[in-house]
Protein backbone atom coordinates (compact mmCIF):
# COMPACT_ATOMS: atom_id res chain seq x y z
CA UNK A 1 0.00 0.00 0.00
CA UNK A 2 2.64 2.19 0.90
CA UNK A 3 4.20 1.79 -2.70
CA UNK A 4 0.91 2.87 -4.49
CA UNK A 5 0.72 6.18 -1.67
CA UNK A 6 4.28 7.15 -2.84
CA UNK A 7 3.59 6.66 -6.14
CA UNK A 8 0.40 8.84 -5.98
CA UNK A 9 2.30 11.47 -4.30
CA UNK A 10 4.93 11.68 -6.68
CA UNK A 11 2.19 12.15 -9.25
CA UNK A 12 1.59 15.52 -7.67
CA UNK A 13 4.82 16.69 -7.94
CA UNK A 14 8.44 15.27 -7.67
CA UNK A 15 10.07 14.70 -4.13
CA UNK A 16 12.79 13.45 -2.11
CA UNK A 17 12.13 11.11 0.83
CA UNK A 18 11.85 13.22 3.58
CA UNK A 19 9.16 15.47 1.26
CA UNK A 20 7.42 11.99 1.11
CA UNK A 21 7.15 11.05 4.51
CA UNK A 22 5.90 14.42 5.49
CA UNK A 23 3.37 14.78 2.75
CA UNK A 24 2.16 11.04 3.75
CA UNK A 25 1.86 11.74 7.19
CA UNK A 26 -0.04 15.11 6.62
CA UNK A 27 -2.23 13.37 4.22
CA UNK A 28 -3.01 10.61 7.04
CA UNK A 29 -3.73 13.29 10.22
CA UNK A 30 -0.70 11.56 11.77
CA UNK A 31 -2.91 8.56 12.11
CA UNK A 32 0.20 6.40 10.30
CA UNK A 33 3.42 6.94 10.84
CA UNK A 34 5.98 5.96 8.38
CA UNK A 35 9.90 5.20 9.14
CA UNK A 36 12.03 6.82 6.51
CA UNK A 37 14.01 3.89 5.90
CA UNK A 38 10.48 2.27 4.33
CA UNK A 39 10.33 5.43 2.42
CA UNK A 40 13.69 4.55 1.10
CA UNK A 41 13.88 0.86 0.61
CA UNK A 42 10.51 1.44 -1.14
CA UNK A 43 11.80 4.29 -3.68
CA UNK A 44 14.84 1.97 -4.37
CA UNK A 45 12.04 -1.04 -5.39
CA UNK A 46 10.18 1.47 -7.38
CA UNK A 47 13.24 2.77 -8.99
CA UNK A 48 14.44 -0.57 -10.06
CA UNK A 49 11.09 -2.21 -11.27
CA UNK A 50 11.10 1.54 -13.51
CA UNK A 51 7.82 3.06 -11.75
CA UNK A 52 10.28 6.03 -10.50
CA UNK A 53 13.15 7.96 -11.78
CA UNK A 54 15.61 9.75 -9.75
CA UNK A 55 18.16 12.11 -9.89
CA UNK A 56 20.78 13.50 -7.30
CA UNK A 57 20.30 17.21 -6.24
CA UNK A 58 22.98 18.91 -5.10
CA UNK A 59 22.64 20.98 -1.96
CA UNK A 60 25.07 24.02 -0.46
CA UNK A 61 25.19 23.22 3.26
CA UNK A 62 24.11 19.43 3.25
CA UNK A 63 24.39 16.33 1.28
CA UNK A 64 23.25 15.97 -2.21
CA UNK A 65 19.48 14.93 -2.34
CA UNK A 66 17.47 12.24 -4.13
CA UNK A 67 14.39 13.80 -5.77
CA UNK A 68 11.98 10.84 -7.51
CA UNK A 69 9.96 11.45 -10.35
CA UNK A 70 7.03 9.17 -11.64
CA UNK A 71 7.43 7.46 -15.05
CA UNK A 72 4.55 6.81 -17.30
CA UNK A 73 5.33 3.15 -15.92
CA UNK A 74 4.69 4.34 -12.93
CA UNK A 75 1.61 6.17 -13.89
CA UNK A 76 -0.13 3.54 -15.43
CA UNK A 77 0.56 1.05 -12.31
CA UNK A 78 -0.66 3.56 -10.10
CA UNK A 79 -3.84 4.02 -12.18
CA UNK A 80 -4.16 0.01 -12.39
CA UNK A 81 -4.25 -0.10 -8.60
CA UNK A 82 -6.60 2.84 -8.34
CA UNK A 83 -9.07 1.08 -10.48
CA UNK A 84 -8.94 -1.98 -8.55
CA UNK A 85 -11.46 -2.76 -5.88
CA UNK A 86 -10.02 -2.57 -2.23
CA UNK A 87 -10.60 -5.94 -0.50
CA UNK A 88 -12.40 -5.32 2.94
CA UNK A 89 -10.51 -4.89 5.94
CA UNK A 90 -12.49 -7.77 7.97
CA UNK A 91 -9.82 -10.80 8.62
CA UNK A 92 -9.56 -13.49 11.08
CA UNK A 93 -6.14 -12.51 12.09
CA UNK A 94 -7.25 -10.18 15.00
CA UNK A 95 -4.11 -9.80 17.58
CA UNK A 96 -7.09 -8.94 20.61
CA UNK A 97 -9.02 -12.06 20.07
CA UNK A 98 -6.18 -14.33 19.52
CA UNK A 99 -4.89 -12.89 22.66
CA UNK A 100 -8.64 -13.08 24.24
CA UNK A 101 -8.65 -16.70 23.56
CA UNK A 102 -5.41 -17.82 24.27
CA UNK A 103 -6.02 -16.49 27.71
CA UNK A 104 -8.92 -18.30 28.27
CA UNK A 105 -7.74 -21.32 26.94
CA UNK A 106 -4.08 -21.09 29.06
CA UNK A 107 -5.38 -19.42 32.16
CA UNK A 108 -2.20 -17.16 31.63
CA UNK A 109 -4.49 -14.29 31.75
CA UNK A 110 -7.88 -12.66 33.00
CA UNK A 111 -10.27 -12.23 29.95
CA UNK A 112 -11.91 -9.86 31.99
CA UNK A 113 -9.03 -7.63 32.77
CA UNK A 114 -7.95 -8.41 29.01
CA UNK A 115 -11.62 -6.64 27.62
CA UNK A 116 -10.91 -3.61 30.23
CA UNK A 117 -7.37 -2.92 28.85
CA UNK A 118 -8.52 -3.41 25.21
CA UNK A 119 -11.59 -0.83 25.62
CA UNK A 120 -9.22 1.86 27.74
CA UNK A 121 -7.38 1.78 24.64
CA UNK A 122 -10.02 1.63 21.91
CA UNK A 123 -11.74 4.89 24.10
CA UNK A 124 -8.23 6.49 24.14
CA UNK A 125 -7.36 6.05 20.31
CA UNK A 126 -11.35 7.55 20.00
CA UNK A 127 -9.91 10.57 22.35
CA UNK A 128 -6.93 11.42 20.07
CA UNK A 129 -9.18 11.40 17.05
CA UNK A 130 -11.09 14.16 18.43
CA UNK A 131 -8.67 16.94 16.94
CA UNK A 132 -9.15 15.44 13.61
CA UNK A 133 -13.04 14.93 13.34
CA UNK A 134 -13.14 19.15 13.28
CA UNK A 135 -9.55 19.44 10.96
CA UNK A 136 -10.96 21.98 8.26
CA UNK A 137 -9.41 19.57 5.78
CA UNK A 138 -12.13 17.31 4.01
CA UNK A 139 -9.87 14.50 3.61
CA UNK A 140 -8.03 14.30 7.06
CA UNK A 141 -11.64 14.67 8.38
CA UNK A 142 -13.16 12.25 6.59
CA UNK A 143 -10.23 9.48 7.45
CA UNK A 144 -10.84 10.30 11.17
CA UNK A 145 -14.32 9.78 10.55
CA UNK A 146 -13.67 6.50 9.21
CA UNK A 147 -11.10 5.35 11.87
CA UNK A 148 -13.81 6.37 14.52
CA UNK A 149 -16.53 4.38 12.90
CA UNK A 150 -13.89 1.55 12.99
CA UNK A 151 -13.31 2.00 16.41
CA UNK A 152 -16.74 2.28 17.80
CA UNK A 153 -17.65 -1.37 15.96
CA UNK A 154 -14.36 -2.46 18.00
CA UNK A 155 -16.12 -1.31 21.32
CA UNK A 156 -19.17 -2.85 20.49
CA UNK A 157 -17.86 -6.23 19.72
CA UNK A 158 -15.57 -6.16 22.70
CA UNK A 159 -19.13 -5.47 24.46
CA UNK A 160 -20.16 -8.90 23.00
CA UNK A 161 -17.01 -10.87 23.82
CA UNK A 162 -17.96 -9.84 27.23
CA UNK A 163 -21.42 -11.12 27.24
CA UNK A 164 -20.68 -14.34 25.45
CA UNK A 165 -16.95 -15.39 26.22
CA UNK A 166 -17.12 -14.54 30.12
CA UNK A 167 -20.87 -15.64 31.64
CA UNK A 168 -20.14 -18.71 32.94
Amino acid sequence: MLKHALLALLAEKPRHGYELKAAFERMMGGTWQVNIGQIYSTLARLERDGLVTCHEVPQELLPNRKVCSLTEQGQAALARWLAEPARPSARLRVDFYLKLLLARRSGAADAQTLIWQQRQTLLQAMADLTPLLTDPDEERRLLAEGLQLHLEADLKWLERCEEELLRE
